[in-house]
Protein backbone atom coordinates (compact mmCIF):
# COMPACT_ATOMS: atom_id res chain seq x y z
CA UNK A 1 0.00 0.00 0.00
CA UNK A 2 0.98 3.56 -1.10
CA UNK A 3 2.38 6.43 1.99
CA UNK A 4 -0.68 8.89 2.02
CA UNK A 5 2.42 11.43 2.17
CA UNK A 6 3.72 10.35 -1.74
CA UNK A 7 3.75 13.20 -4.26
CA UNK A 8 2.08 11.98 -7.76
CA UNK A 9 4.60 12.03 -10.00
CA UNK A 10 3.28 14.50 -12.78
CA UNK A 11 5.74 12.83 -15.65
CA UNK A 12 4.07 9.89 -15.15
CA UNK A 13 0.97 11.72 -15.04
CA UNK A 14 1.64 13.18 -18.35
CA UNK A 15 2.75 10.24 -19.66
CA UNK A 16 -0.39 8.51 -18.80
CA UNK A 17 -2.10 11.42 -20.41
CA UNK A 18 -0.77 10.86 -23.71
CA UNK A 19 -0.94 7.19 -24.37
CA UNK A 20 -5.24 8.04 -23.44
CA UNK A 21 -4.79 10.65 -26.14
CA UNK A 22 -3.15 8.19 -28.25
CA UNK A 23 -5.26 5.08 -27.79
CA UNK A 24 -8.58 7.83 -28.50
CA UNK A 25 -6.99 8.79 -31.67
CA UNK A 26 -6.42 5.74 -33.05
CA UNK A 27 -10.21 5.01 -32.47
CA UNK A 28 -11.20 8.19 -33.94
CA UNK A 29 -9.16 7.05 -37.12
CA UNK A 30 -10.80 3.81 -37.47
CA UNK A 31 -14.37 5.83 -37.07
CA UNK A 32 -12.74 8.20 -40.07
CA UNK A 33 -12.00 5.23 -42.07
CA UNK A 34 -15.00 3.85 -41.71
CA UNK A 35 -16.82 7.20 -43.06
CA UNK A 36 -14.83 7.09 -45.93
CA UNK A 37 -16.75 3.98 -47.45
CA UNK A 38 -18.56 4.75 -50.53
CA UNK A 39 -21.68 2.83 -49.83
CA UNK A 40 -22.52 3.72 -45.88
CA UNK A 41 -26.13 5.67 -44.77
CA UNK A 42 -26.56 8.93 -43.93
CA UNK A 43 -27.33 7.47 -40.29
CA UNK A 44 -24.48 5.46 -39.70
CA UNK A 45 -22.25 8.48 -40.97
CA UNK A 46 -24.76 10.33 -38.52
CA UNK A 47 -23.96 7.65 -35.52
CA UNK A 48 -20.27 8.14 -36.73
CA UNK A 49 -20.06 11.65 -36.15
CA UNK A 50 -21.56 11.63 -32.74
CA UNK A 51 -18.73 9.25 -31.97
CA UNK A 52 -15.97 10.76 -32.75
CA UNK A 53 -17.43 14.38 -31.82
CA UNK A 54 -17.37 12.61 -28.12
CA UNK A 55 -13.86 10.82 -29.04
CA UNK A 56 -12.51 14.47 -29.63
CA UNK A 57 -14.25 16.56 -26.78
CA UNK A 58 -12.32 13.43 -24.50
CA UNK A 59 -9.01 14.24 -26.10
CA UNK A 60 -9.58 17.79 -25.11
CA UNK A 61 -10.01 17.22 -21.83
CA UNK A 62 -7.09 15.27 -21.75
CA UNK A 63 -4.87 17.68 -23.89
CA UNK A 64 -6.21 20.20 -21.47
CA UNK A 65 -5.28 17.65 -18.28
CA UNK A 66 -1.88 17.70 -19.49
CA UNK A 67 -1.41 21.60 -20.19
CA UNK A 68 -2.18 21.85 -16.56
CA UNK A 69 0.73 19.75 -15.28
CA UNK A 70 3.10 22.24 -17.36
CA UNK A 71 4.83 24.44 -15.06
CA UNK A 72 4.36 27.77 -14.86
Amino acid sequence: MADTNDEIDPIKVRTGLFSLITARLEDAHEIVVRGQAAKISDRDIGNLIIDLRSMLDEVNIQIDATDLLRDP
